[in-house]
């Protein structure tokens, strides 16, 4: 388990604290802090939340290892479960959790999250928040979290027009895997922004203790708009991705009309020699041609004429094309 603590200074920057254990006394003091809990056992979980005397539902979700509940709010917490762009390959995404109190706000994930990193990097005195609050951190880590979903399905989409350009080089070198690759991306893409939209939208709904939006819409009300945007673009993604695959379906299928019609011109020249191998195979005495000692190169020859015809007039009439 790896637990850091932060609080927030005047100026709107993290404060690394030395404190380890969590105190019930963080949820009256007016100290707005950061708490970041990593890769804690649900025994760990439940000792460390303990000082905080959660109701059952609210410390049940936090405890439990796959995603449960989206939204909880409650009088004096607010629990959200939100999506991370990363584990599209996996059967299980990876999610952090937010435990909003009044003054402080604790995120739990399983998994190390550049995302994490990447915030405390910048919050620690060249980003500031909007205020030194507890809100004002829910805020930029859910924007830092959206921002890091775009940022990917921006990669799927060049990646897209990359194979797209490709494609139009040289149809023939398409690679069906990578179409498929960039389409469960941008599937786990879309997923993770329509559960951030609805975080976005329920948090305008919630007046309580640990989160008021009448105090924070000025902020968080934007938060809708952005929501949108970044929906734009992952549709925007989405459809690139979807013309890409209709480019390689209508090139497989061109494929495949060509070999048809390469069997169906191929069946049409051998159906005269047929009809003829199949009249001379008859148990006849009299056919014509029985009685010539040359009869057989003779027909022979004839269904080799008659198959150069055949395959000539397709050639000229452009069928081969």
């Amino acid at each position: 388990m790896n637990i850091r603590v932060f609080g927030i200074s005047d100026s709107s920057t993290l404060i690394p604290l030395p404190d380890t254990a969590l105190s019930a006394s963080w949820v009256e003091d007016d100290v707005h802090r950061w708490i970041d809990i990593e890769a804690a056992t649900p025994r760990e979980l439940e000792e460390l939340l303990a000082p905080f005397h959660l109701r059952p539902e609210m410390l049940a979700a936090c405890l439990t290892p796959e995603r449960s509940e989206r939204m909880l709010s409650q009088k004096n917490a607010l629990y959200m479960e939100v999506p991370t762009h990363l584990g599209w390959d996996q059967l299980e995404k990876p999610y952090v959790s937010f435990l909003c109190l009044k003054t402080t706000v604790i995120t739990i994930h399983r998994d190390k999250l550049h995302t994490i990193e990447d915030v405390i990097r910048d919050l620690d005195g060249d980003v500031p928040l909007y205020a030194n609050s507890s809100p004002a951190m829910l805020y930029y880590l859910l924007v830092e979290i959206g921002k890091q979903t775009v940022n990917a399905a921006l990669k799927v989409r060049e990646a897209a027009e990359q194979l797209d350009h490709a494609c139009h080089e040289n149809p023939e070198a398409i690679d069906p895997q990578k179409i498929a690759v960039l389409r469960r991306k941008i599937s786990h893409y879309a997923a993770v922004h329509d559960d951030h939209a609805y975080c976005t939208g329920v948090l305008q709904t919630v007046e309580s203790a640990a989160f008021r939006f009448s105090e924070q819409a000025r902020y968080f009300g934007d938060t809708l708009q952005l929501s949108g945007l970044a929906g734009q673009i992952i549709a925007g993604t989405a459809d690139r991705v979807a013309s890409l695959q209709r480019d390689y379906d209508a090139l497989v299928q061109s494929r495949v009309e060509s070999r048809l019609q390469f069997l169906t011109i191929l069946s049409a020249v051998f159906l005269p020699l047929t009809l003829i191998s199949g009249l001379y195979g008859m148990n006849f005495n009299d056919l014509p041609g029985m009685g010539i000692q040359s009869g057989y190169l003779i027909v022979i020859g004839f269904m080799l004429a008659t198959a150069v015809f055949t395959a000539s007039y397709f050639y000229l009439r452009g069928w081969f094309e």
